[in-house]
């Protein structure tokens, strides 16, 4: 064999073991990269199915009970969401919340549901909303290492006399459309979990036949659109406004709302969890 024809043989020997490499490296790639896309199938599976059974866990869409018409949503920003919203009626009064965890996503969602769970136990036997709220309180805080905490809005409406008695845990103002829109007078008081021995103030008021609350999470508010600027609370009053003018159904109210914040974001990422919640007392 000539000295050419060695290095010619070395060369492409050389080559053969590159290109060999080459394939072993490409198919442990490509090995590497179904395992991570099965495992985002799996994790993107089960979080819309946790997704699914948070969304059951709320009354969801249009209900009707005596003298109450009501309509909620909830549009989570991430696959699972931090806000809350749930409402039942015993002994003729109708029990009502709106509720806002601090942060999104996954952990968020886990205080929802906890927080959740224990607000139902502790009004199977207690109607004052604030002692309510104080109880659950007292639960959230204990060995609250993280600061985690959520505001809430609780409110009980005896149904005979439309008489309401409610408790603010700083959440947000529901507003009252009747023969004029007006914010509901609400103290703030402090958010829930962070601080123990905190005082939650009662109040009360009285609702007409024909009047509409309208509850939400800042997620309304603080809707951005694609120059980052914020709905804020004066479009969400003309809307409500327009709304209270053509007298609307509580789901007419809430798709009116949703409708004008699609509008203003176009196509700017959601920011936030949006909740809403529209009470027709009848």
């Amino acid at each position: 064999m000539s000295y050419l024809s060695k290095i010619f043989n070395i060369i492409a020997g050389s080559g053969l073991l590159a290109l060999g490499y080459s394939h072993y490296r490409t198919l442990r790639e490509l090995k590497r990269l179904r395992k991570a896309n099965t495992e985002k199938s799996r994790i993107t599976s089960e979080l819309h199915l946790a997704s699914q059974i948070q969304q059951s866990m709320m009354p969801i869409g249009h209900k009707v009970f005596d003298k109450v018409d009501i309509y909620g949503t909830l549009l989570p920003a991430r696959e699972m969401g931090g806000d809350l919203f749930d409402h039942m009626i015993r002994d003729g009064k109708f029990y009502f919340c709106v509720g806002d965890v601090c942060g999104k996503g996954a952990p968020a969602a886990m205080l929802m549901a906890y927080a959740h769970s224990l607000l139902w136990t502790f009004s199977r036997d207690e109607s004052n909303p604030a002692r309510i709220i104080q109880s659950l309180n007292e639960v959230a805080s204990k060995d609250n290492i993280s600061c985690a905490f959520f505001t809430l809005f609780f409110g009980v409406l005896d149904l005979t006399t439309g008489h309401l008695q409610y408790c603010n845990a700083a959440h947000n103002p529901p507003y009252i459309l009747s023969d004029k829109l007006t914010m509901l007078d609400c103290d703030p008081n402090q958010p829930i979990g962070p601080m123990e021995d905190v005082e939650f103030t009662l109040q009360e008021t009285t609702l007409t036949p024909g009047s509409t609350i309208f509850l939400y999470t800042d997620g309304l508010t603080e809707a951005n659109n694609t120059k980052k600027e914020e709905f804020g609370t004066e479009r969400a009053q003309k809307v409500l406004e327009d709304c209270m003018k053509k007298q609307l159904k509580p789901q007419e109210i809430v798709d009116a709302v949703t409708e004008a914040v699609h509008h203003f974001a176009m196509n700017a990422e959601q920011s936030d969890d949006l909740t809403m919640l529209a009470i027709r007392y009848q």
